[in-house]
């Protein structure tokens, strides 16, 4: 399952040492647990470039590139018994964005030119695979992937005009695509969930801000309820339950599927990921990262402000999972899991 938001937020500076974020403190949270980090080492060669989500389990997909000038970047799935390395799909720079429970993990590979084109791939059976391009489109990305192996992404008509329109790959009709909002414009993806409902932002040009839609499998796209007169609203996560996502100006919300807002999350200024419980990460308006337990409850902290962190991934267990910068002894960045306990 795919949430989409990657957003900025900070952790308390840290010194790797032996594979964990010494010299950090855990934070405590409410419940009297702990929320202690563990850095996961990238591959000998490689550096860590950035982390996408995962299949709630534990597996996250992500990117690594070399440590010396010159390599292309390459897709790897971060496991509990360490990184497994995926190569780069078809010869080009890859980058992975999701793994669902199947192992089948999407993102994609990127030529280089005057502008960057995109090709939306798959990897699955030990390979890579090229997506279908829509009919007029040629510059594609796989954003997400739900369990059953629908697939989320974005797509441009050229090089030149980036990713903007939401499709998807559904898994019910291989080697076909379905262009969900046709209409031009800007868009924002949030997410699939299992059963291959949509959630996305698109402009609407009479305000000049961003609409949530809500665009169930075969329905008609729902408008998400703004809680303020204007301002962009726009979703970075979906279960099956829920939508979460943040309003401009006034904070982070979760709404119904029928488009209904069903509570702020006033601690939070933005979400990062929530698992099928409902459990969210995000950040607060200060730069801690925060995690709402299930149906409510105080916040807990997990890193304190001070260096980069972006979360991506908080499992069905309540593990999250994101990059922040270490020491070792000079600043990288690292993914790190936090846990609580």
């Amino acid at each position: 399952m795919r949430t989409r938001g990657k957003y900025t937020a900070a952790v308390v500076a840290a010194v790797l040492t032996g594979g964990i974020l010494a010299g950090a403190p855990a934070a405590e949270a409410a419940s009297g647990c702990q929320w202690a980090p563990t850095t996961l080492p990238a591959p000998g060669g490689y550096r860590v470039y950035g982390l996408g989500s995962g299949d709630g389990a534990g597996a996250v997909a992500g990117t690594l590139q070399p440590a010396s000038p010159g390599g292309k970047r390459v897709g790897v799935i971060w496991r509990a018994d360490g990184p497994q390395l995926l190569g780069s799909a078809f010869g080009l720079d890859t980058e992975l964005a999701d793994v669902n429970a199947a192992g089948v993990a999407v993102g994609s590979s990127t030529e280089f030119g005057e502008f960057p084109l995109n090709h939306a791939v798959r990897y699955t059976g030990g390979h890579f695979e090229r997506l279908p391009d829509p009919p007029g489109y040629t510059n594609t990305q796989a954003l997400a992937i739900n369990a059953r192996g629908d697939i989320l992404g974005a797509v441009g008509a050229t090089a030149a005009t980036g990713v903007s329109t939401t499709v998807v790959w559904p898994a019910d009709a291989p080697g076909t695509v379905e262009v969900l909002l046709p209409a031009p414009g800007w868009q924002v993806q949030g997410g699939i969930d299992d059963n291959g409902t949509v959630a996305a932002a698109v402009i609407d040009w009479s305000t000049g801000t961003f609409a949530g839609q809500v665009l169930p499998k075969g329905g008609a796209a729902i408008r998400l309820a703004s809680p303020v007169p204007s301002g962009d609203v726009v979703p970075t996560a979906i279960t099956t339950q829920r939508i979460a996502g943040y309003v401009s100006r006034a904070g982070a919300f979760l709404w119904n599927h029928d488009g209904s807002v069903d509570r702020a999350l006033p601690d939070l200024k933005n979400v990062s990921a929530m698992n099928s419980a409902g459990a969210i990460v995000g950040q607060a308006p200060d730069g801690s990262t925060l995690f709402l337990p299930p149906g409510g409850g105080p916040a807990q902290t997990v890193t304190l402000p001070g260096n980069d962190t972006s979360p991506g991934e908080v499992t069905e267990s309540g593990d999250v999972f994101g990059t922040a910068t270490v020491y070792s002894p000079d600043p990288a960045k690292a993914v790190v899991r936090w846990h609580c306990g």
